[in-house]
């Protein structure tokens, strides 16, 4: 058996196993949609409700305003063709990847496939697994499971199914992945390294029943594939299997109400979950890639989960047959809240397809106002044991991890589906501040139709930030609250960005006169900053996680040269920490001449961890006061070895 640095494995037998891998896909977009890194040439769509599609908004809105401050160079016209697609068009040389294993590694995947951990191992990694995702996305029959797994260690493999081994590599490939504090021992890259060999093994192990035929375990493991993938750097892997799982979902009748009917109970009920979690994750991709939905809500025609006790089943080492009812009642909760994305893509943005949503102010606002409706109503149908996180919560301990855990999750979806329901009017006011000629008529409009909306996305950031650093205080090696760490980074680095542009349009609507009224809120660039630092701790030594808490400094570094440069604003930057120690925040006595501290945000020479800030937009340089430019950094190699 060959080492693949996952401690001592044992080789199973494969007995008349094939095997087979499955090439890597690389791309530059990291999996949720976050930010772009550089790789080879690549072309991809992304939406108005995609991160990256914002990211330029709030790029387009700084460029122009700083250029009006300075009083120099043109101001970018907002048809800009380079700034106003959502087409992603790269050509750059591949720099060095954290998530890939090493060369032996490899090796190990394409020559022995059936390879497993240690029992030990095998049994802590799938327990954490049901005690974590599986609680979150409960489609995995856990009695069924486990009589299986038994099955395995007891006949070492000789009876047990090809899709079954590949589903128990993907559990581990997503638990090692999801659970960063766990082990703190292991870094962020051999962490990526050994999750990824796992996912390697369970692609290899089902390669051809995805070309040529499918299960319902196939399909649960193509689940969480697409889950695992929106953790790494390949949004082009994760929307394909994402794919080939609603396809074969398809191929099974997983859809269909009538195909169900022929099952037992609890087999029943398991298919009925597994399509709601493809529902799910097509939301989900939907929302953080920018595309439209594969999935339309016509065809969500079976009924919501039901706790279902499988009285055949025996009682297990681990545990009990019975199904823990408030897993159940999350994942209602979270299908019931996710159906509402598909009219408010539809409503407010033309269902990503490229077509014009509602687009004035007085059209768009009746839209808000019905889907808030819909939210208090949803609030209210939650269960009495899983409210929404308030402020008073987090002036305390929480007094039950599991509980809570569920309770922070579903909030954070929550305050950040609101964003993004309201994010509409954000633009609008991005766009009205941006323009080269600041319409006051528009402006005032929207004072008195769209100020709502960006106090409740002001509110909704600024509570996903609290949420999320009083989550990572109450924090261990074996609890953690705030399930897969993407997810967290996504709400997070969302957060973070409209925050900025918050305090970015209120600066300028005062300066206009057209102020908005929000000293309740107490938003100043110390909330932005506590949301650099928040981003900062999430998950340390991750390529994704540093990118974004880089790219957050930056914008943070030009607000403070905004509000710094228009004598009209006193600003309280004095006493904000620098941002080198934000960004970094186990250095102490940082220099100022050191790379991390000179990141140039309007400069695309200027590299770091593959990200350049072209890949937001074309040729800044060109567009920008040289006084606003960074200073010129070492080359990739440099901080990258």
């Amino acid at each position: 058996m060959m080492e693949s640095g996952l401690g001592n494995e044992r080789n199973v037998n494969p007995t008349s196993f094939s095997g087979g891998v499955v090439p890597e896909v690389q791309d530059p977009t990291d999996g949720i949609g976050t930010v772009v890194f550089t790789e080879e040439e690549y072309s991809g769509f992304f939406g108005p409700t995609s991160n990256i599609a914002f990211t330029r908004q709030v790029v387009r809105t700084t460029s122009s305003v700083l250029k009006r401050i300075t009083a120099t160079g043109t101001p970018v016209s907002p048809n800009d063709t380079a700034l106003k697609s959502h087409i992603v068009h790269l050509s750059r040389a591949q720099s060095p990847r954290q998530t890939i294993p090493t060369a032996n590694s490899i090796a190990s995947v394409e020559g022995e496939p059936f390879i497993l951990p240690p029992e030990a191992t095998m049994l802590q990694l799938i327990e954490l697994f049901f005690k974590t995702t599986g609680t979150l996305f409960p489609f995995i029959d856990r009695n069924r499971f486990w009589e299986t797994y038994r099955q395995l260690v007891t006949t070492n493999v000789l009876s047990v199914r090809r899709s079954w081994l590949g589903l128990l590599n993907m559990i581990f490939a997503i638990t090692t992945n999801v659970n960063n504090m766990f082990d703190l021992t292991i870094t962020a890259q051999a962490r990526a390294a050994q999750s990824d060999i796992f996912f390697q093994r369970a692609m290899a192990l089902n390669d051809r029943q995805i070309r040529l035929g499918t299960s319902l375990e196939v399909v649960q493991m193509l689940l969480l594939a697409s889950m695992y993938s929106q953790g790494t750097e390949r949004s082009i892997e994760t929307w394909n299997i994402h794919g080939l799982a609603v396809k074969a979902a398809y191929q099974l009748g997983l859809h269909s109400p009538d195909a169900l009917r022929q099952y037992p109970p609890v087999e029943r009920e398991i298919r009925k979950r597994v399509w709601l979690g493809c529902v799910l994750l097509d939301r989900t991709l939907s929302m953080t890639l920018g595309r439209p939905v594969s999935i339309p809500e016509s065809f969500v025609r079976v009924g919501l989960p039901q706790v279902v006790e499988d009285t055949q089943a025996s009682t297990m080492s681990t545990g009990n047959s019975k199904e823990d009812p408030t897993s159940v009642q999350f994942f209602t909760a979270t299908i019931i809240l996710y159906r509402l994305m598909s009219e408010v893509f539809d409503a407010l943005y033309g269902s990503n397809v490229g077509l014009e949503a509602a687009s004035d102010v007085f059209e768009i606002a009746p839209h808000l106002l019905r889907f808030e409706q819909k939210f208090a109503h949803w609030q209210h149908s939650l269960p009495a044991a899983m409210p929404l996180i308030s402020e008073a919560d987090l002036s305390r301990p929480p007094d039950n991890f599991e509980i809570t855990t569920l309770r922070v999750i579903l909030t954070s979806r929550f305050l950040n589906f609101r964003i993004l329901t309201h994010r509409p009017l954000l633009c609008k006011y991005l766009e009205a501040i941006g323009s080269s000629q600041v319409n006051m008529q528009q402006l005032s409009i929207l004072r008195h139709v769209g100020a709502n909306s960006v106090r409740i996305c002001a509110q909704s950031a600024v509570f996903i930030i609290k949420i999320t650093q009083w989550a990572l205080q109450h924090a261990d090696a074996p609890r953690q609250l705030l399930g897969a760490w993407w997810f967290s980074l996504y709400y997070a680095f969302n957060a973070a960005l409209v925050i900025y542009s918050i305090l970015l349009i209120q600066h300028q609507a005062k300066h206009h006169k057209q102020p908005i009224p929000m000293e309740d809120l107490e938003l100043s660039t110390a909330s932005l900053h506590k949301a650099v630092e928040c981003l900062s701790w999430l998950y340390k030594g991750n390529r994704m996680t540093e990118t974004c808490v880089r790219y957050t400094s930056a914008l943070a570094k030009q607000l403070t040269l905004i509000l710094q440069r228009d004598d009209t604003l006193t600003t309280d930057t004095t006493s904000m920490p620098p941002l080198a120690d934000i960004a970094n925040p186990m250095r102490s006595n940082s220099s100022t001449n050191e790379p991390h501290t000179n990141f140039g945000f309007f400069n695309s020479a200027e590299l770091h961890m593959g990200l350049e800030l072209y890949d937001f937009w074309q040729h800044p340089n060109a567009e920008f006061p040289a006084d606003f430019r960074g200073s010129t950094l070492p080359n990739r190699a440099s901080f990258e070895q």
